[in-house]
């Protein structure tokens, strides 16, 4: 197999009941140009023989394994290791994507010769019962330069940009990058800060391509207190404010945006998980 067009990094951790439905969403891709890196980290279950099932079903499957348990940072990282494409999209094991996702996301990246494309999710809850957040922007917009100060803004007010999962990145945005292993949440978005200090051009499509499933056991979260997850974001915070110069808006302004992010987010997360809870009784 030559050079990928895309490579799809996929840890798993006790995955056994969900795996097959998430591998089955990129074995039927539109698009074919693709390697999926599919990390066993330290799972306990068959989960591991699931994954080993599909690298042997399909060359197109690769099979890594981590010696132990680390989190999904560090499973990630092991991917990042692995790349070798033009583009590089993130799947976690328990979600699933729209048939179209890689040709929809793939399509504007060489249309415009994009850094990071994005899509929009859906929630899935228990029992089959969905719902749609509001994206990023209202429709598709294509955004370069200065046009990009809406992204920055968005990082600091809300969680619109926080899922790595939603993007396709160009491979080389990511060389000499890693997902921050000491950070008990919020990860992804410190991730995406780092990448974003590198990108030159963004794409966001109204399309719904991928579905976050909303399991029973994490409908309220990761079982993180409140003080953890307040440090974690203030973390980040920390790095928004570290990235405003490379952006260009190092004033008062953004740095009281971010420094004040921790606690907005905080009083939208309470909203959101009385929410999710709501639907998923309603979804029983």
């Amino acid at each position: 197999m030559g050079r990928p067009g895309v490579q799809i990094i996929i840890p798993f951790y006790n995955a056994e009941e969900y795996l097959e439905k998430c591998l089955d969403s990129v074995l039927y891709q539109t698009f074919s140009d693709w390697q999926a890196i599919i990390i066993n980290d330290g799972s306990t279950d068959g989960s591991a023989n699931i994954a080993k099932r599909y690298a042997e079903k399909d060359d197109r499957f690769i099979y890594s394994e981590l010696d132990k348990n680390s989190g999904a940072a560090a499973a990630r990282n092991a991917g990042l290791e692995m790349l070798d494409s033009e583009y590089t999209a993130f799947l976690d094991s328990d979600d699933v994507w729209d048939s179209e996702m890689l040709a929809s996301l793939y399509e504007k990246a060489k249309k415009f010769s994009c850094d990071v494309v994005q899509c929009r999710y859906m929630y899935v809850f228990p029992g089959g019962r969905t719902s749609v957040p509001r994206g990023a922007f209202k429709k598709d917009v294509l955004l370069r330069g200065r046009e990009l100060r809406s992204v920055y803004r968005k990082m600091m007010t809300g969680i619109y940009m926080n899922h790595v999962c939603i993007k396709l990145i160009r491979t080389e945005l990511l060389k000499g990058l890693c997902f921050d292993t000491s950070l008990e949440t919020c990860e992804d978005l410190k991730f995406c800060i780092d990448i974003f200090k590198k990108v030159k051009t963004y794409y966001f499509t109204d399309k719904i391509l991928y579905h976050y499933v909303r399991r029973e056991n994490s409908l309220t979260g990761s079982g993180l207190s409140f003080g953890q997850k307040l440090k974690a974001n203030r973390r980040v915070s920390e790095s928004l404010k570290e990235a405003l110069p490379l952006w260009g808006i190092d004033n008062v302004f953004y740095r009281t945006l971010s420094t004040a992010r921790p606690y907005t987010i905080a009083i939208s997360k309470i909203i959101r998980m009385a929410e999710e809870k709501l639907f998923g009784r309603c979804g029983d």
